[in-house]
Parts: C-alpha cells; structure tokens; sequence
C-alpha cells in the first residue's frame, strides 16, 4: 500500500464513491472534483480527516484541500479509483451559469499545466536576474540553452494549451497539438513578417486564403496566445462530435480527424483567429485602462480580494488574462498587486507563532510560513489564519497596502511564477533594469510589516481557545449517542464477534485512528444492527459502510470489513435509507459473511466515532480478544 491510500480511500468513499465522480484535476493545493450529485459528499467527515485541510464548494467544483502533498494524493484517488487522468463522464451535470462555466472551462485547460508555467516563468526571471547582475552573459552558451528551454513553453503555449483544451472539450487529443501546431508552424509564422498587403476593419494582413483576408494578431503569429486555441479546439469538438455520427465506423480513425483539420484550421485563421485576437487585444488594453484610471486603488482592491478568492478556488480565473497579456503586451499587470498576498499570510502566522503558547500550533506555523514565501498561501489560511479570523483578516489589510504600493509604482511581471522565486520576473527583459525587483521587494516589506504589527495587537491568545484551527488535531474520535453533554454515552455491539483494538487492525487509516478513536468487532453473523437511537447519516455507494448520528451530535461510522469497497457493493444489501431514524438494536445491513471471505477480503469491522475532536473521552469497554454478542456494551463517550 502506497502512502497516501488510505487517505485517498477516505475521499473516494466522501466524495460519493466513484459513480458520483465526474472529474477530477487537481491545481498546486486542492484537488477539484467534479461530482454528479454533491449531496452526496460528506463534507464534514471530510473535513475532520487527518490530511484535508479544508473543502471548499465554489464554481461547479468539489475542492479538496490538501496541500503540498496533493500531487501524491491525487496518484493514489486516481489508481484506486481506476480513473483515467483528468477524466470526464459524458453524463456530468454541466456547471451552472456563465461564471461557473468560466471557471470550469478555465480550471480544465491550466490546472494541468500550472507548475511546469511556474517552473519556466521562474527560469526567466533567474537568468534575467543573474543577466542584470552580470552573473551570465546574454550570448553564454548557458545563458541561450536555459533561456531558450523556458522560453519555448510560452512560444509553443498554443501546442499545450491545444491539448489540455481538447482534455477538456473531450476532442481527440491529437487533433487539440495539431491545432496548436499549426498556429506555431514556422512558415504559418513567417507570413507574419511579410509585406502587409491589404487592410480589413482597421487590422492589416498579408496573405490571403481562398480570397478571403487572413488576419493575423498585432504580434503577427499566434505564437504565445491562449485565447484562440481554446476556441478553435471548443469548435473542433463540437465538429468531430458531428463527423462521428455520419462518417461510416470502419474509417472513422483517419477521416475523422482528416475532414476535421480541413474544415476547422481555415475556419480558425479566417474567422475565430481574428475575432479573437480581436478581443484579446479588447482584454489586454482593458485591464490595462482599468489598472491606469486609478492603479493604487485598483492595486489596494486586488490585493485586499486576492487571498477572499483562494478561499473559494477563484484565483486560477486570472490565468486565460494573465497569459493573455503576456502574449499581447509583454507583461501584466494584473497579478502584480495580487503576488504579494501570500507573502502577507506567512507574516501573520509568524506573528501567530510568537503570541500563541501552544506548542502545536507553533509548530504548525513555521511549514505554513515556509510555503507561504514559495506562493502557496493554503496552508497558512485554513490551518491558522482563517479559522482564527484576526490574522486572515489583517492579512489581507497588509496584502491590500501591499496592492497599493504596486499599483502607484505601476509595476509589471514579464513571466509567470509564484513565491520568492518569481521576484526575478519583475526585470525588464529588454533593458534589464532591477527597478522592478526593488520596486516588489519594498512592497511586500511594507505590507508585511503592516500584516505583522496589525496581527500581534489584535491577535489574543484567548482566540485560539475559542476558534482553534482545523489544524489535523491528534485525533480523538465521533461519538454516537444520546446524552446530555459531560454525561457518560455507550455504544452497542453492532454484530458478535471478537473484540479488536483499532491499533491492531492491519489497516493504517484505522490504526493510526485519522478517522477518529473507537473499537472494532471480528464478526461471528451476517447482520449490523444499531449500536444506538439515532438516524443514519451516510450509506456508502458500495453499501459496505453505513453512517449514524445521535441526537445529540455524536456520528459515527461502521465499516464492514477492509478493502471491501472494491467489491462495489456486491454481497451486500443496506436494510435502511438516508436519514432513516432507527433504535439500538434495529438491523440496517446484512451482508455475505462466507462469499466475502471466500475473494480473500477480512471482514473485520470498525466501529469509528468520527467526529472524535468533540469528545472529552471515548474509551473502550471490553478488553481486546473477548467475545461479545449484540448489544452488549462497546464504548464509553463523554461529549
């Protein structure tokens, strides 16, 4: 078993097992999900498990906040679900309105490409730093090879961006590269830097197809553009969708594909090209006009929303923009004021770290400040900043000055990255002046230190105690019974069997007790009955796992057997519905007890009190590798 899959066992199950998974990618911190029916999911157990930091519902996705590790993560939900990489079910319910649909769209095409953006925007900005810095010469045979080597991804953009588009417009992935071929194709480039011919609606052009002008962007070539790729590849999707139906099966895999370039590459330089290099030239000289009319409050508001948008996944939106402006002016200044934000965090939980006495927390404070000076602001939001509301909030005032400051100093980013890394970005590449790099590193100072003074004089331990953070406490287990608060609870054997403790179950996501403290029960029978009154809460898609939850708030979980979600609900049968209520002692599932065995799968059964964090103490009743018939006593919970 790989590291990560019991936890991606955990989130498969919650999110609604895989039937209700329509899609999943994932971005730097959170996987996104796009689910069937987020009824389905089970946010709260989510939630309380050792490894999420958060889940945030927003833009037609199921967000799963991870982290640093989401990459590993991701590897094992996709291997244990048999998923296929970003994978797509024709049947998903489509994102709901024009902005969910933005995002949707805008998430599929860059998630997967994010970090290699990252990496080479990175690349630039160092060797434009060691160039100003007269570390290497521009004409260095390292200088050119690595220069060139990050260069060539935002020269072919198109080519990547074809791809992914066609991941996501479920177009044959082929046809997405040779659209974004075409549009890098040197001799297709070259008419670019021919003698202007003609001029149609006030753009120039120098070539014709068919008698028809073929305009071409400002720059002269498609290369670097993002826009109209992803509209051609929309329109080519919806073509091959068509030659499927009425091209005959037995020459579908050449002629498809054939008839498919034919029709839509023309199409793309005499139509969709020019209409939207036309509006990307809108765009870029929009957010430029809106950045010029005021840029210290246009700077002061980005930078104060920046980190309220991560909160909600919203922040890949100024992707399809930034890259956009890249490609049509040569910098941005869009995510100029925003860069600074997640500096801004990692300096409220420095102050956090030094007013707070509780020595958990602090040590969850230095890796959150780290990953907040590399760009990655999640883990410093939902582990300490957000839940204890003071420090986001000054954050985001530290984040806002930040803002201004860029904004009155009206700098630019000539390449994408993110962190301490991508500082270097601010040198102008054609003169290399450091101005810009003074310029950023000033603003992130004076907004840090504002964050900082703000945090300690409004930040009181006494905070802490009231809102502690969702900060993957050591966990202590769901209760499940019904009791006044501070009074004794007990839990009922569901089954006969042989007591286990959790600890000894051959199973790291039970043993190491992240889903919470309880007891498990080798069963004897073939039927779960009702460890207590209470109404059931979750029944899993593969019906091996039934939830509960008392009256007075205690939830628990009986999970039949280990591993048995791979059978996907064969052998056996729930006797009970969602949200059924049912007494101590009710049957709610019978299942194959010989036929299960008989696949090689341990029935062993935990019985989980998953919201363990608001117990005062769960303890076992019976002693390991006693025998225990239904309704005897099993846990003893103080809520």
């Amino acid at each position: 078993m790989k590291k990560y899959d019991g936890l991606a066992r955990i989130i498969i199950q919650n999110v609604g097992g895989k039937s209700n998974i329509a899609g999943l990618t994932h971005c730097v911190t959170r996987l996104r999900f796009r689910l069937k029916d987020e009824s389905k999911a089970q946010t709260e157990i989510l939630k309380n498990t050792d490894g999420i930091i958060s889940v945030i519902q927003s833009g037609g996705q199921y967000q799963v906040v991870i982290g640093q590790e989401v990459g590993d993560v991701y590897d094992s939900v996709i291997e244990i679900a048999k998923l296929k990489q970003n994978d797509s079910i024709e049947d998903a319910e489509k994102p709901k309105g024009p902005l969910a649909a933005f995002i949707s769209i805008v998430t599929g095409v860059f998630t997967p490409l994010l970090g290699m953006l990252c990496a080479c925007g990175m690349l630039k900005g160092f060797l434009a730093m060691a160039s100003g810095f007269g570390w290497l010469s521009q004409t260095d045979g390292l200088y050119v090879l690595l220069y060139n080597t990050g260069d060539a991804l935002f020269y072919f953009l198109p080519v990547i961006v074809g791809y992914t588009s066609a991941k996501r417009f479920k177009l044959n992935e082929f046809s997405g590269l040779m659209i974004g071929l075409s549009m890098c194709s040197p001799a297709i480039v070259a008419l670019g830097t021919n003698e202007v011919i003609g001029e149609f609606l006030g753009l120039s052009y120098s070539n014709t197809v068919l008698g028809i002008p073929m305009i071409l962007p400002s720059t002269g070539n498609y290369t670097s553009t993002v826009l109209p790729v992803i509209i051609a590849v929309a329109a080519a999707a919806k073509l091959e969708k068509g030659l499927k139906r009425i091209i005959p099966t037995v020459v579908k895999s050449f002629l498809v594909p054939f008839f498919t370039l034919v029709i839509i590459i023309p199409v793309t330089y005499l139509l969709l090209g020019p209409i939207t290099s036309g509006l990307s030239n809108l765009l870029g000289s929009a957010t430029l006009t809106i950045y010029n009319f005021a840029p210290w409050l246009s700077g002061a508001v980005l930078g104060f929303v920046h980190q309220i948008l991560v909160i909600f996944g919203l922040h890949w939106c100024y992707s399809a923009i930034r890259y956009n402006n890249f490609a049509t002016l040569g910098y941005d200044t869009i995510i100029t004021p925003n860069f600074c934000a997640p500096f801004n965090q990692a300096s409220a939980v420095c102050a956090v770290y030094l007013r707070t006495k509780d020595k958990q927390l602090k040590g969850l404070c230095v890796p959150a400040a780290i990953s907040g000076l590399f760009g990655v602001s999640e883990p410093a939001i939902y582990g300490i900043n957000l839940p204890k509301k003071i420090p986001f909030i000054c954050a985001c005032i530290g984040a806002g000055v930040s803002g201004m400051l860029v904004g009155i100093q009206g700098l630019r980013i000539y390449s994408g990255g993110v962190g301490v890394f991508a500082i270097a970005n601010f040198i102008n590449p054609k003169t290399g002046a450091l101005n810009g790099v003074l310029g950023i590193v000033i603003s992130i100072i004076v907004g840090c230190i504002v964050t900082f003074i703000l945090t300690c004089i409004f930040y009181r331990e006494k905070d802490a105690a009231a809102d502690a953070p969702d900060r993957k406490k050591e966990p202590k287990t769901i209760p499940a019974a019904d009791s006044a608060n501070g009074t004794e609870v007990r839990l009922f054997a569901p089954i006969a069997g042989t007591v286990k403790m959790l600890k000894e179950i051959d199973d790291p996501v039970f043993s190491s007790e992240v889903m919470g403290k309880g007891i498990a029960i080798v069963p004897e029978g073939n039927t779960i009955c009702a460890p207590c009154d209470g109404k059931i809460a979750m029944i899993a898609d593969s019906k091996h796992a039934i939830g509960l939850q008392t009256s007075n708030g205690i939830e628990m979980i009986i999970h039949v057997g280990m591993n048995t979600v791979e059978l996907e609900g064969e052998h056996y049968q729930p006797l009970v519905s969602l949200q059924q209520n049912v007494q101590k002692g009710d049957k709610i599932l019978e299942f194959d007890h010989e036929a299960i065995q008989a696949k090689g799968y341990s029935l062993v059964t935990p019985i989980v009190i998953t919201n363990t964090n608001e117990c005062q103490s769960i303890e076992s009743i019976p002693e390991s590798g006693s025998k225990i018939q239904v309704n005897q006593p099993i846990l003893s919970i103080v809520k």
